[in-house]
């Protein structure tokens, strides 16, 4: 049987790494852009929903 680490530094590196450049968030409203601007995020999509949102009402979001 394979022992799954999660957490681990390496994976941990690995998503910092991944993040390095910058990252694009979804967003609905202006309030939640401003946020997504000052935590970092280095562009915005402005979306009438998110995915998320789309699949907790069982849609499908690709």
């Amino acid at each position: 049987m394979v022992e799954v680490l999660t957490g681990t530094f390496t994976v941990k590196a690995g998503h910092a790494q991944m993040l390095k450049g910058g990252v694009i968030m979804d967003v609905v409203n202006a309030e939640q852009a401003k946020i997504a601007a000052e935590a970092g995020a280095v562009a915005v999509m402005a979306l009438e929903r998110v995915p998320a949102d789309i699949r907790a009402d069982g849609g499908v979001a690709r």
